[in-house]
């Protein structure tokens, strides 16, 4: 199915239009976020905090949001998670009104209220995908997502490295107001778009009478675990993820340090690496998503490598125009790795585990990232960008690789919901 066409379903092309809006606000404001903190406190460690206050929530919380995808409607979920985070931002713009350089607590807290937030969003979206399309669409519907996840922060770099990055030379105050302000009306935009979608309740939900729905949310979180530490491949996925996400979390605050000791700590070249970026992963995610991909357990493996080493060849690249390129060709390796397993997990898992499948995916994703980005604070001071990147991306590579060593996550194949249950007997040589 072409883009065309799948744009022509309106229910998706809602779902679409508000993630669209939303993540563009979220560029204008996830970088200036950080990019604050440092010009506040010059601490990189306090840059790690700010990082482990916006992903602590995804820990404590994404296998409850799972439960709760599992069970209401996913509609109501986004639409509570989209108007919340638009009225804790203009309650944020208030304050900065009266109180331009608010201390840096402030900054913390409202990362991790709207983290508090959003980790209910990421299950619900992702569970509600192959209920808006039909099934020979989903590679497609899924491609076009993370493209546009990609896209709409690459325009967002764009205007805050031309836009943002003159209005901090004349005021630093009106800059980041206006990040916060942008940001909270496209929240409020993608509430528009989200509401239009139809009821998205799960195809089956357990009786809960006789429980309490404290109890309940418990059973129901234990019940997708066992699913997931009973399906194979999908608790392979699960180990990989994390190794990866451990290693790539400190990422942003050596991105910051780097920016300030390499390249003259100017936010438009903090905004171009990105935006470099995200060029790669909207290039990549186009021709992942059209192609036919058999096997996402070598896909991701490829993915992951790719990003590992050119993370490594930035330890090297201090020129500012090297550093961009490699953060392009960081960005193609992206969609090779999750779009493939993505329309793998939702081609295999039944729509009542859907949610609770795709939470403990984000609580390893987001979960691992306060250790790993307080850690990476503290090393980063200690062995200085250079050694950090160089660590950082050998150590990614070597841990996608070792998916080599589970016959059944490599041979598992796309399209085929059994495929990975006939080559396992459930034990792994990884």
């Amino acid at each position: 199915m072409s883009y065309r066409d799948l744009l022509a379903i309106r229910p998706f092309r809602n779902l679409w239009l508000g993630q669209a809006i939303s993540q563009l606000g979220d560029a204008l404001y996830a970088l200036v976020f950080l990019f604050m903190v440092d010009k506040l406190t010059g601490d990189a460690r306090m840059v790690g905090i700010a990082g482990v206050a916006q992903t602590l929530p995804f820990l404590l919380l994404s296998l409850h949001a799972g439960v709760v995808a599992d069970r209401q409607d996913r509609r109501r979920i986004m639409l509570f998670a989209d108007v919340a985070s638009a009225i804790i931002l203009v309650t944020f713009g208030l304050v900065l009104w009266f109180i331009p350089k608010p201390p840096v607590v402030a900054l913390i807290g409202v990362g991790g209220a709207l983290s508090l937030v959003n980790v209910f969003f990421a299950p619900a979206k992702s569970a509600a995908i192959p209920r808006l399309v039909p099934p020979e669409a989903l590679s497609t519907a899924n491609g076009l997502s993370m493209a546009t996840q990609s896209f709409m922060p690459l325009i967002g770099m764009a205007i805050s490295g031309a836009v943002l990055g003159a209005l901090y030379a004349i005021s630093p105050t009106y800059f980041f107001l206006s990040a916060v302000l942008l940001n909270a009306l496209s929240f409020g935009l993608s509430a528009v778009y989200i509401r239009r979608l139809p009821p998205l309740l799960p195809d089956k939900v357990a009786d809960s009478s006789s429980v309490s729905p404290l109890r309940q949310s418990w059973r129901d979180t234990i019940d997708g675990l066992r699913y997931m530490r009973r399906e194979h491949v999908l608790f392979v996925v699960l180990i990989l993820t994390l190794l990866f996400q451990f290693f790539v979390a400190p990422f942003m605050v050596v991105y910051v340090k780097v920016n300030r000791e390499w390249f003259g700590g100017a936010y438009a070249t903090l905004a171009l690496c990105e935006g470099s970026f995200f060029t790669g992963m909207i290039l990549s995610g186009i021709w992942v998503g059209r192609r036919e991909i058999r096997r996402p357990g070598i896909a991701f493996i490829q993915g992951i490598t790719i990003l590992g080493l050119t993370i490594a060849a930035m330890a090297f690249s201090r020129p500012v125009g090297w550093f961009a390129f490699w953060n392009f060709v960081a960005g193609l390796g992206i969609p090779l790795a999750q779009l493939p397993m993505t329309t793998y997990i939702q081609t295999v898992v039944p729509d009542h585990f859907r949610g609770r499948v795709n939470s403990v995916l984000t609580m390893v994703s987001m979960g691992v990232q306060p250790v790993a980005i307080g850690l990476g604070g503290v090393l980063l001071e200690a062995i200085g960008p250079s050694n950090m990147l160089l660590v950082m991306g050998l150590a990614m590579a070597a841990s996608a690789v070792a998916g080599f060593a589970d016959r059944a996550f490599r041979t598992a194949t796309l399209g085929d919901p059994g495929s990975y249950r006939e080559v396992s007997d459930g034990k792994s040589d990884l």
